[in-house]
């Protein structure tokens, strides 16, 4: 289980996350939601160590992740994708799945996670990707490792509509084998097809969570992203 206890972080002198607590199990996909610029993405960096928390502390079952770097976070068993970046654009496709520790063997496996995207592009420079189809080959890293729990920041940005129902198929299958899910999401229709647990963020704090299957989490969640 990955768990924020009283998470506190921001930028310099600024304050972002006020103090979020919060938790994703193996087997199961939490979708973090909430208007922009409330804090999502700041949680998924500090998460991952890429901004350290000020305050608080990110646990993955007893092992405290709290102040490691973003690498030891990936060996200890997280992987994240992020709403921005995610590839060396310099390097073409093939050294990016090798970077991130994939044999060439294993290549076109990896990238047949989106078959009619990404397929025979291993030679490729990662840059002159469109950004949508840098998300899928972030996405497919992820999936395509072995961590169990995966921290994902708004994959389905500038993904066709084919290619976010290709992604709900890969998520669901991957909490099917028994990996953690935290799905940071504004299309609101995958999350409510995928999550198993809700997560609203307003200003830095969580203001509601629930199960998938409370009769009003919902509308609960709607009503919090209505402009």
């Amino acid at each position: 289980m990955l768990t924020a206890r009283d998470l506190r972080a921001g930028y310099g002198t600024v304050p972002v996350l006020h103090g979020i607590s919060m938790a994703v199990a193996v087997g199961e996909i939490v979708a973090v939601v909430g208007r922009n610029g409330v804090g999502k993405t700041t949680l998924v960096k500090t998460l991952m160590g890429v901004i350290p928390a000020t305050s608080g502390r990110v646990m993955l079952g007893s092992d405290d992740l709290t102040g490691r770097t973003p690498s030891h976070r990936v060996r200890a068993g997280v992987r994240a994708t992020y709403q921005e970046g995610g590839v060396f654009a310099e390097l073409t496709v093939e050294e990016n799945l090798r970077l991130n520790g994939f044999r060439r063997p294993d290549h076109e496996e990896v990238l047949a996670a989106f078959p009619a995207t990404l397929a025979g592009r291993s030679a490729q420079r990662a840059g002159t990707l469109s950004g949508g189809e840098q998300k899928m080959l972030a996405a497919a890293v992820a999936l395509s490792s072995s961590a169990p729990i995966l921290v994902m920041d708004e994959p389905t940005e500038g993904l066709q509509p084919s290619n976010v129902d290709v992604l709900g198929t890969l998520l669901d299958a991957a909490r099917i084998e028994g990996r953690g899910i935290l799905l940071v999401e504004q299309h609101l229709a995958l999350a409510t097809r995928l999550a198993d647990r809700f997560v609203v963020i307003e200003k830095g704090t969580v203001v509601d969570e629930g199960r998938a299957d409370e009769p009003d989490i919902h509308r609960r969640v709607a009503d919090r992203l209505v402009l």
